[in-house]
């Protein structure tokens, strides 16, 4: 996709993630469909943090020359930061700030820095075009998993 059309969906995003979840009860929004799968308020807090570190991500492969990028520890993330206990509400204007802001810098990546590069220790080389690319393909694939979880804990 191109950076227009990156921003469009990213932008959108948090308007997606609302209409699915944003009449789910407390119980529902916690609900693990089995036992080694997040619930939708580990994945909206999952999504928050994602969106602030590939906004790092982005920041620094535009801003400094060949950085090295940090990886994290999902799994410890959700530990440490309590993303089950986590507020609903609070994920949820904290999922839309950062990744509305997110949508926002990269609408401001000049042309020419598209081909920045950087690298990341686990996924090798990648520019900041591929680092947009694979944020906006992570929200893909989380909205559907979110999608398939609100069909697990909603009865029908």
């Amino acid at each position: 996709m191109d950076p227009t059309e990156i921003t469009a969906y990213l932008r959108n995003f948090p308007n997606e993630i609302e209409a699915l979840v944003g009449r789910l009860s407390y119980d529902q929004l916690r609900a693990r469909p089995s036992d080694d799968a997040w619930s939708i308020i580990e994945l909206l807090c999952h999504l928050r943090d994602s969106a602030q570190e590939d906004g790092i991500r982005i920041r620094r492969l535009v801003e400094e020359d060949n950085p090295t990028l940090v990886p994290f520890d999902q799994e410890e993330w959700a530990r440490d930061r309590r993303y089950h206990d986590a507020d609903p509400r609070k994920a949820l204007t904290a999922l839309r700030a950062y990744w509305t802001g997110l949508a926002y810098y990269i609408e401001s990546i000049p042309a020419d820095a598209w081909q920045r590069s950087g690298l990341h220790p686990e996924f090798g080389p990648l520019t900041t075009a591929t680092q947009a690319q694979q944020t906006l393909d992570h929200a893909v694939e989380h909205l559907a998993q979110i999608r398939g979880v609100v069909e697990a804990v909603t009865p029908t």
